[in-house]
């Protein structure tokens, strides 16, 4: 077996075309274009960077992923064979950013509305030629538009890390605007960060920046005094980096100075829809202003649909106009687990669709003129697995891309954030987002199965497409509750075991490197069920988690078994089948939790000593087998380093982790032992 080291992950993020593509038994037909060598690429003397630098691009993809040598030619005249590139504000439907037109007879004219439209139109060809294995186009004209502008992601290479390379990865599958978690000018939450080179680099891609502040706003904004105040924080840093696209403001990160009355005992300012939030984003628009007018202010309400949808439309009533409001899709939504009513914590495909949160807000929105945005998650990750890179279930994915294009249609949904701080990690779940959301719309049932064939081999594809299936139903059955998904979900099979614990505070977090922007908290890892308002966990709830992780277990196994059942396995069809043996053991540790937490209330209320020698012998057999568990995780993580990575919290998940597991399991074992001696 080949050991990858932690971090070689990212050698494969700095590959954007892959090699050796085309398939050479292939011939085009006679409606059909093809790039014969060498192709004159000819762009306009005056284009810009963003053209210029996909037209070098497509060169690149020519040579290494069909074989055709290409040259970029400023200016000439157009011959047959060739490829020409200009910008073209007269495109009809496709007469808005990103949008593009794209013409085929003896030769191919790409005609952008701006330039990201130009490098839009050059990914699509890209696209078209990998579905096809080959470089042929069909002869005639489309015009193409992109649905939501922008698309907004944090980096999976890691946290506010972004070589060219990935940029120019993160552009070919559709993304537009780059979100950073700052703290102060050049400061994010990991540390010095260079805003300006950044930006620099993600302009050549057609990138917008934007950035959230995490700076306690703690004065209220009211009068000269507070101001000054927010001048320095915002229109300092406009004027120092006036490339700055947009500024989200997160009601739960800045402890906003809040004098609303009506804030329920207990309940964070951030996590309330307090009636002075108009005030606060009125003095950022005015220090904006003054050196950049026309920055787009986003209000993230996330963590406001605890709040009744009364109050949030009361808000809403009265933001400023030009206020963006963001908010998730699917969290607080409640669902049915057999009789037992749960409701979804954190971001989760077990809801796909859109939850009461979002239709409310959007409802609002409408109503008093709101521009909408929806943190998605469509760059390929929830936190129903949160040390994978992105969640393999394709036709979960399908049911969320279909509301969001209804959402596009009915609730002037125009935006979305598609990942938090766990990043992009570009794969086949991103370029079927890529292909969901543009116009004219394709049907995703078909083309599923043509990007599983193109990452995995056409040989096989209907037992891929079924494996694909069994993992889509697989994480429809995940329970996003609070205490997995901050829990054994969210870091994996390292996820330590205690008992017997009442103290929020007690039981040691897994060893983490001190670089990492988000810290685990011990108070993950103590008995955390017992904690919990949604029903009674010991009699009620438990058994019927337990059941639904069952049956997501099974079907894993049962994709897993699809998939290793192919006889001609690529690379990524191993590395994909990897993945899915560690979602299938992050899964017996959440069952494990689970049986753990329940034989130990037994234990704690149980009198007869022979019964508690019962109990902590069954509880030492858990025991056995999550160690077991975290033996049999080694191999994973060591062939596929990128698995047990976040990058905010950096690895949770890899050989010195579940070494550390294993040590903490067995000190674990020999406590229980003491007790029945």
């Amino acid at each position: 077996m080949n050991i990858e080291k932690n971090y070689d992950f990212c050698k494969r993020l700095l590959e954007v075309h892959k090699k050796d593509r085309r398939n050479f038994s292939l011939t085009k037909n006679d409606d059909e274009f093809e790039f014969v060598s060498p192709v004159k690429i000819i762009i306009e003397k005056d284009a810009d960077v963003i053209t210029k630098t996909a037209a070098f691009d497509f060169a690149d993809y020519l040579f290494t992923s069909m074989n055709v040598s290409a040259f970029v030619q400023s200016g000439g005249e157009v011959t047959d064979g060739c490829i020409k590139i200009t910008t073209n504000k007269d495109l009809g439907t496709s007469s808005e950013r990103r949008g593009h037109r794209i013409s085929v007879s003896d030769y191919v004219l790409i005609e952008g509305f701006d330039g990201p439209g130009n490098a839009q139109g050059l990914y699509y060809l890209e696209d078209v030629m990998n579905l096809r294995q080959a470089p042929f186009l069909k002869k005639g004209t489309e015009n193409r538009r992109i649905m939501f502008v922008p698309r907004t992601v944090l980096s999976g290479y890691g946290m506010d890390e972004y070589p060219d390379e990935y940029l120019n990865l993160l552009a070919h599958h559709g993304f537009s605007g780059i979100n950073l978690w700052i703290k102060d000018v050049n400061e994010s939450k990991k540390g010095y960060l260079n805003f300006t080179d950044i930006s620099t680099r993600a302009a050549k891609y057609g990138f917008d920046i934007y950035v959230m502040s995490h700076a306690k706003h703690d004065v209220y904004p009211e009068g000269e005094e507070a101001q000054k105040y927010y001048d320095k924080i915002y229109a300092e840093m406009f004027e120092k980096f006036p490339f700055i696209k947009g500024l989200t403001v997160l009601a739960e990160a800045i402890d906003f100075a809040s004098r609303d009355t009506r804030i329920p005992k207990g309940v964070r300012k951030g996590f309330f829809p307090c009636n002075d939030w108009p005030l606060l984003l009125k003095m950022i628009r005015k220090a904006v202003d003054k050196v950049k007018p026309g920055v787009e202010i986003i209000l993230s309400s996330y963590n406001w649909g605890y709040q009744p949808a009364e109050l949030r439309d009361e808000l809403t009533a009265i933001l400023p106009k030009d206020t963006i409001l963001q908010c998730g899709w699917e969290m607080f939504e409640y669902y049915d687990l057999d009789g037992v009513k749960e409701r979804c914590e954190d971001y989760s495909l077990r809801v796909a669709e859109p939850g009461y949160y979002f239709r409310t807000e959007a409802e609002s929105c409408a109503k008093h003129g709101i521009r909408l945005q929806t943190i998605s998650n469509t760059g390929g990750k929830t936190w129903d697995f949160g040390a994978i890179p992105f969640v393999p279930a394709p036709y979960r994915w399908k049911v969320r891309h279909e509301a969001l294009r209804y959402a596009y249609c009915n609730n002037n949904l125009r935006g979305l954030c598609d990942s938090i701080h766990y990043g992009v990690y570009p794969s086949f779940i991103t370029e079927i987002a890529k292909w969901a959301f543009a116009k004219p719309m394709v049907d995703l049932d078909e083309m599923i199965p043509k990007i599983l064939a193109m990452h995995f081999g056409h040989e096989e594809i209907d037992k891929i497409d079924l494996a694909m299936r069994k993992w889509s139903e697989a994480v429809a059955n995940n329970v996003p509750t609070n205490e997995d998904q901050y829990g054994a979900l969210r870091i994996g099979p390292s996820y330590p075991f205690y008992s017997g614990m009442e103290g929020v505070g007690d039981g040691e977090a897994p060893p983490q490197d001190k670089f990492a922007a988000h810290k685990l908290r011990p108070g993950m890892y103590h008995n955390v069920y017992k904690y919990c308002s949604q029903g009674d966990a010991g009699d009620v709830r438990i058994p019927k988690e337990i059941a639904t992780f069952e049956k997501e277990k099974q079907l894993l196994s049962e994709g897993i078994e699809l998939l290793e059942s192919v006889e001609n396995k690529n690379e990524e069809l191993v590395r994909l089948i990897g993945m899915g043996k560690f979602m299938y053991r992050t899964v017996i540790t959440v069952l494990n939790r689970k049986h753990y937490f329940v034989l130990d209330n037994k234990l704690q209320a149980e009198t007869d000593e022979e019964k508690k020698k019962e109990i902590i012998t069954s509880m030492l057999g858990i025991l056995e087998n999550e160690k077991q568990n975290a033996i049999d995780t080694i191999p994973l993580v060591e062939a596929d380093s990128i698995l047990g990575f976040e990058p905010s919290m950096e690895y949770v998940t890899d050989r010195k982790r579940l070494e550390w597991k294993i040590a903490q399991v067995e000190k674990e074992a020999e406590m229980l032992r003491k007790k029945i001696q």
